[in-house]
């Protein structure tokens, strides 16, 4: 009788090394040094990749993308953050980071491969509730056009959205959480108060360059407002579509193939020639990072971020809410309230969530300017609280409409 030839695979994982088992280094001290190593590394260039290409595996350039705010999904901070002049990409970089600016020179040697790694140790979490449960909180700079021209204000609030996935289970968002508006800096303030510290404002330029008003308030003056998401069995919009559960359950874990359908959603999307398909992308795969969608399908979304044009790594950052990650931005892009920004995502490189997303001014626009945004200004974000499978929806803040 013949002997039953031994299992290679089997015998290899019999031994390996305990410190190298993949189930003990996702999430561990380990993997986010390692990441942050890689990092760190001098960047490669695209002249020096060529000279390789024979003698070994090729080494990918680097690149990145921003979230949209689709029917869930809003933010997390801290005002003060975005008060007093605070800086973009706040906090410490790694010794061998890049400047402030994320300037090229000081890009780790594959970000696209630092990106890869964080997409291979995304944590796995049970899918095994009712609810996927999304906290967040966002704030964003407003530069004010009348009855206080050359002032800037901070807009805040803390959203909480449960998706209804299974039968008869309805999805619930609450907003207005901590509400407020308020003058950016201690100038800001001085002079509003000196116009008479009108509770009625407009801005400068909205988004898409429209002027929008705007009220000062503090978090006592609103209640949140509780709403049932009315659509059917559709709880989160991905493009221009109103997908179901079953529709993100059904998305591609396969880069290649995820980014096929991004790229139809685009073409069905898009704003005539005006909209930027790397932004668009990085906003859309961001997004869906943070919906219930699979782990393969959250990693095949860093993976299409990882090659979008341009993406640089801004190594160890803090988000506004404080937690260290690894940081990684789009080249900046002009707009028409702030002049030239910057859009950037952090992710914590241990388990693959993403923490934030942010924009930084690069280059201000003569409004914005005059309202003390500098270069390096955080100028909105929206930061991940928490993100959680649950049984039960969001419950109701006290007073919530």
């Amino acid at each position: 009788m013949a002997r039953k030839r031994p299992d290679v695979m089997e015998t290899l994982a019999k031994a390996r090394p305990q410190e190298l088992d993949p189930a003990r280094l996702a999430g561990s001290d380990r993997a986010r040094d390692d990441l942050l190593t890689i990092m760190s590394m001098p960047r490669e260039t695209r002249e020096t990749r060529g000279t390789r290409a024979a003698s070994g595996p090729p080494v990918f350039g680097r690149r990145w993308v921003l979230p949209v705010a689709v029917t869930a999904v809003a933010a997390a901070v801290v005002v003060g953050t975005l008060a007093e002049g605070t800086s973009g990409s706040q906090g410490t970089r790694t010794s061998a980071g890049p400047s402030a600016t994320g300037a090229p020179a000081g890009t780790p040697a594959d970000g696209r491969l630092a990106l890869l790694t964080v997409a291979a140790r995304l944590d796995r979490t049970a899918n095994g509730g009712a609810y996927w449960q999304v906290t967040t909180r966002s704030a964003s700079v407003g530069v004010i056009a009348e009855p206080v021209p050359g002032i800037s204000v901070v807009t805040a609030e803390t959203q909480r959205y449960s998706y209804g996935v299974k039968s008869g289970a309805r999805s619930v968002w609450v907003s207005g959480i901590d509400a407020s508006t308020q003058p950016r800096t201690a100038r800001d303030r001085q002079r509003w108060q000196a116009a008479g510290s009108p509770k009625e404002l407009t801005l400068a330029a909205g988004p898409s360059g429209g002027r929008l008003g705007v009220r000062i308030e503090t978090a006592r003056d609103n209640t949140p407002t509780t709403a049932t998401i009315s659509s059917g069995d559709r709880i989160a919009a991905l493009g221009a579509r109103n997908v179901t559960y079953a529709d993100l359950r059904e998305l591609p874990g396969d880069p290649a193939k995820l980014k096929r359908v991004l790229a139809d959603l685009y073409a069905q999307d898009r704003d005539g020639e005006t909209s930027d398909r790397t932004e668009w992308t990085w906003q859309q795969a961001a997004n869906l990072i943070r919906l219930p969608v699979g782990d393969d399908v959250r990693a095949a979304a860093y993976r299409v971020i990882a090659d979008l044009p341009g993406i640089v790594s801004l190594g160890e950052v803090t988000d506004p809410t404080g937690r260290k990650g690894a940081g990684f931005a789009l080249p900046a892009t002009g707009t028409p309230d702030y002049g030239s920004v910057r859009s950037e995502l952090i992710v914590d490189p241990g388990t693959g969530a993403l923490l934030a997303e942010q924009r930084t001014a690069v280059k201000p626009s003569a409004a914005a300017a005059a309202a003390g945004i500098t270069a390096g200004t955080l100028v909105d974000y929206t930061a991940t609280v928490e993100a959680k499978w649950t049984d039960r929806p969001t419950g109701q803040p006290t007073g919530a409409r």
